[in-house]
């Protein structure tokens, strides 16, 4: 974080989150309080679409989602994008167990209510550490769309 409490590390997030006060939140967390640039999608499927037509540098996903669960999304965007960051995030209550099977299909599982800093700490933690084990050739990665 730098002087003004926004994260030193720039990217784009992903937020898929059917809440709209949960999505209003991780808008303000990581967009204009911690600077990333971030789209809310409600819909899996739409969020689908967006990985696979888009650069992201990290997905944030609830679990519990209409249609299709958080863990079906995870799974289907680590198949789009396998280097894609992938964060867990749910109001359930989560079991040292359940958090070692979360963690099978992403990179960090968060319990709601989750601190703006702590949320904002994550995001440029995933998306910094994704960046440096990325080839220093650039090879597999997808251009920015403008």
């Amino acid at each position: 974080m730098n002087e003004n409490g926004k994260a030193s590390v720039s990217g784009r997030i992903l937020v898929v989150e059917d809440d709209p006060s949960a999505a209003r939140f991780a808008l303000i967390a990581l967009g204009e309080r911690g600077g990333f640039e971030v789209a809310c999608v409600a819909d899996p499927a739409i969020a689908i679409s967006l990985i696979g037509s888009e650069q992201w540098d990290l997905a944030l996903i609830d679990l519990d989602l209409p249609i299709m669960s958080g863990l079906q999304l995870a799974d289907r965007a680590r198949r789009i994008r396998p280097g894609l960051p992938i964060a867990l995030i749910t109001a359930m209550e989560i079991r040292p167990a359940d958090v070692a099977l979360l963690l099978r299909h992403a990179d960090e599982v968060l319990q709601k209510p989750v601190p703006a800093r702590q949320l904002s700490a994550m995001a440029a933690g995933l998306i910094g550490r994704a960046r440096m084990a990325r080839p220093a050739s650039g090879a597999g990665q997808h251009p920015r769309r403008s």
